[in-house]
């Protein structure tokens, strides 16, 4: 879940680890193994009768034979599996989940996210004040109307934070922005694409 901490000053971003990150890789591995791999299995052992859940007569496999029907089909399921499992994977590890904080005394601001297991674990960027031009809060629709936040350092280097359609997060991030700007003494820029 999303937290703008004014104590802090800390952003807390989610991750992968959210509801509607796991129904795809649920229909594509369910595709997968069922649909796809049931079907291109079949037709190699096309001696053996398949016995359906509805049905308690057995009756023969929709192809006979392994052709290129078949291969296609254990094709798209491997290809189901694969995917499936890789987004399943990136979800339970909740990639991405993160934070972003603005270190008065330092004058540093600091990202650091969590990234694949293995030397790239935790991913850190840091930033010195004196880069930063400005915070900047992008509206955008297409087709709905869509809230971005960016870091524009010097050469107008756009740095995404993250973004949301949610209407709920547009007036609490908005009000943490120009919180911040007033604080650490940011330039903050509102621009609304959507006119």
């Amino acid at each position: 879940m999303l937290e703008f901490n004014e104590d802090e000053w800390q952003i807390s971003l989610p991750g992968n680890n959210q509801f509607q990150n796991y129904i795809i890789p649920t229909i594509l591995l369910v595709a997968g193994i069922g649909a796809y791999s049931y079907t291109g299995f079949c037709s190699v052992f096309s001696d053996l009768y398949v016995v359906h859940i509805l049905h308690s007569v057995p009756t023969k496999p929709l192809l006979t034979g392994f052709g290129a029907q078949s291969f296609s089909l254990l094709s798209y399921g491997s290809g189901a599996l694969v995917l499936g499992g890789f987004l399943l994977f990136s979800a339970l590890l909740d990639i991405g989940a993160g934070s972003i904080r603005f270190d008065k005394s330092n004058q540093q601001i600091t990202l650091a996210f969590k990234g694949y297991p293995g030397k790239n674990e935790r991913i850190f960027f840091s930033y010195s004040f004196k880069e930063l031009q400005c915070i900047k809060i992008m509206y955008t629709e297409s087709p709905v109307r869509r809230q971005g936040l960016f870091l524009v350092l010097e050469g107008n280097r756009e740095i995404p934070i993250w973004s949301t359609q949610d209407p709920s997060k547009f007036i609490l991030s908005e009000s943490f922005i120009t919180n911040l700007g007033l604080e650490m003494g940011f330039n903050t820029e509102i621009v609304d694409r959507t006119k």
